[in-house]
C-alpha cells in the first residue's frame, strides 16, 4: 500500500461512483461528523468505499459554524478488483477500491439518513444537518463559494436539482450547504487526515494520549505536520471538545500516516479511518486590495506599513498597512512568533499578510505574515555642528530644523548627524505556534519555492 496508489485512488473519486455527503452533525458538547462516517461504512456493509473519504473545510469565517466548519463526502458504490485497507472499525477493516460501480441514491439516503438520525446533536441550536446522495457531483465553483464566502441554501437547492441529487434538510437545512459543497470539491491541492476514535465508555474522559510518542511521531515523520506545539508544549492531534475523536494526524503522504498512527501510545481506539482532505491548503485565502475588503473574507493583502506598530492590552500589537487605503492588522498574543516579529516593524516595511476581516472595527485579524522589503532605520545622534560656533545646535521642533544659540545661524532638520540602525527582523515568513492556526492555514513548510514565488 502506498501514497501514490492512494492519491490516484482518492482524488479520482472512483471510476464511478455514488457521493454520500453529509454536514453539521455535531455540537461544542460532542458528536463529530467524520465519526459519522465511521458508523455509516459500519451499518452500510454492502456498500464499498470507492475512493477515500473526503473531509472538507469550509469558510472558517461563518458565524454558524459549530466547531471546526468540516463536511465530509463518501464515495460509495459497488468495489471491483482488489481493494485496500484504509481504515478499520471495531476490528474490522474498512476496504477502498480503485474502481466501482455506482448505486442509487435513493436507495443509499434513506439508509444513511437513519444513522445520522440517530446520533446528530439536534438539541444544539447550531446544529442544523443535511445529507446529500448523487450519481453526479455540483459544479467545483460551489466548493470555492463555500470555503471563501457565504452560500445561500437556496442557491445549493437549485443546483442539487439540476445535477439530479436527493437530499435530506433538518430544521434549517443548512447542512445541505456543506454536504454538497464536499461533494463538489475537486483537490487542486490536498493533504490527508488519518482519524482514531474513542471507545464509547471513554468519550467525554481525559483523552491517554502519550506526549512523548507525539513527539517521537512528530519528529521522525517528516512529511506530516500540526502535531505538537513546542512553544506551548501542547499535543496539537487531539482535539479539545468532548467529542469522540482520540486523535488525528495530518500530513502529506498516506503511507506515513498509516505508520504515524501507530506509533503513538496511549487509550487503544475503537476505530480509525483515513481521510483525503483540504486542509492545510490556504483554499480559504483569495487575493485583494484593501478598498476590496468585505467582512468574513479571508484574504492575501500585500501593502507598506503606514505607522509603526503599537500595542494594546493583552499583548496584542496593531500595525496599520497600506496598498493606497489604510487597515489595521491585529497580530493577537497567541500568534507567538509571528507577534513579536509585527512588533519590530516600521514605517515603509512592506509585507504580505493574510488574514481574515472583521467587521466592526474594521480590520485585519493576521494568519501568517511575509516580510518581503525592510526600510532603512535610521537614529539620530547629535544635533548639527555650527560652521560659524562650532557648538551644537538647538532643535526648534519636530521637523523645524536647527539654530544655533550663539550666532543665530540655522541649519535643516537634515543635518543631524544619523547613523543607520541594525533591524531585529529578517524578511520571509512567520507564522503562529501549531496550537494557533486554523484547519485551513497552509504551513510554511507545505510552502515550496514554487508556491511562494507565484504568491509574490
Amino acid at each position: 500500500m502506498t501514497a501514490t496508489i492512494f492519491c490516484r485512488a482518492s482524488i479520482a473519486m472512483g471510476v464511478s461512483a455514488t457521493y454520500l455527503g453529509f454536514d453539521d452533525t455535531d455540537s461544542p458538547q460532542g458528536m463529530c461528523t467524520t465519526f459519522l462516517a465511521t458508523l455509516i461504512l459500519d451499518e452500510l456493509r454492502g456498500f464499498d468505499l470507492v475512493g477515500l473519504p473526503r473531509l472538507v473545510r469550509l469558510n472558517p469565517n461563518v458565524p454558524w459554524k459549530t466547531r471546526g466548519n468540516a463536511a465530509v463526502c463518501l464515495p460509495l458504490g459497488r468495489g471491483v478488483g482488489a481493494g485496500r485497507i484504509c481504515g478499520a472499525i471495531d476490528g474490522r477493516p474498512v476496504m477502498s477500491y480503485v474502481r466501482g460501480s455506482s448505486v442509487d441514491p435513493e436507495e443509499l439516503l434513506p439508509l444513511a439518513a437513519k444513522v445520522l438520525e440517530r446520533v446528530a446533536e439536534f438539541d444544539c441550536d447550531k446544529t442544523n444537518p443535511g445529507m446529500v446522495a448523487t450519481n453526479k457531483k455540483p459544479s467545483q465553483r460551489l466548493y470555492w463559494r463555500a470555503v471563501r464566502d457565504v452560500v445561500p441554501l437556496s442557491e445549493v437547492e437549485r443546483e442539487l436539482r439540476v445535477v439530479g441529487a436527493s437530499w435530506k434538510r433538518y430544521k434549517n437545512g443548512r447542512g445541505i450547504i456543506g454536504a454538497a459543497s464536499a461533494i463538489s470539491w475537486r483537490p487542486h491541492d490536498r493533504t490527508w487526515e488519518v482519524m482514531s476514535y474513542r471507545t464509547p465508555d471513554r468519550i467525554g474522559t481525559e483523552r491517554a494520549v502519550d506526549k512523548g510518542s507525539v513527539i517521537k511521531m512528530d519528529r521522525k515523520m517528516k512529511s506530516t505536520f500540526h502535531n505538537y506545539d513546542s512553544e506551548s508544549k501542547h499535543i496539537a492531534i487531539t482535539p479539545a471538545s468532548p467529542c469522540p475523536v482520540l486523535f488525528g494526524i495530518r500530513g502529506d503522504s498516506a503511507d506515513e500516516l498509516m505508520q504515524a498512527r501507530k506509533m503513538i501510545r496511549g487509550e487503544p481506539p475503537l476505530s480509525w479511518l483515513l481521510f483525503l482532505t483540504n486542509q492545510g491548503t490556504d483554499d480559504h485565502i483569495v487575493r485583494r486590495r484593501v478598498r476590496d475588503l468585505e467582512p468574513g473574507m479571508s484574504v492575501r493583502v500585500q501593502a507598506t506599513v503606514a505607522v509603526s506598530p503599537r500595542s494594546v492590552e493583552g499583548g496584542h500589537v496593531i500595525v496599520t498597512v497600506s496598498d493606497g487605503e489604510a487597515i489595521d492588522v491585529a497580530f493577537y498574543e497567541p500568534s507567538g512568533v509571528m507577534n513579536r516579529a509585527a512588533r519590530r516593524l516600521i514605517s515603509g516595511d512592506r509585507i504580505v499578510v493574510y488574514g481574515s476581516v472583521r467587521d466592526s472595527p474594521r480590520s485585519l485579524n493576521a494568519e501568517k505574515l511575509h516580510v518581503l522589503h525592510l526600510a532603512v532605520a535610521h537614529r539620530k545622534e547629535a544635533n548639527p555642528l555650527c560652521v560659524i560656533c562650532e557648538k551644537r545646535m538647538g532643535s526648534l521642533g519636530a521637523g523645524q530644523g536647527y539654530r544655533c544659540k550663539r550666532c543665530g545661524a540655522r541649519a535643516p532638520a537634515s543635518a543631524a548627524e544619523i547613523s543607520e540602525v541594525s533591524r531585529e527582523i529578517r524578511t520571509g515568513w512567520y507564522e503562529p505556534p501549531v496550537a494557533s492556526r486554523r484547519h485551513l492555514h497552509r504551513p510554511i513548510r507545505r510552502m515550496s519555492r514554487d508556491n511562494i514565488n507565484n504568491l509574490l
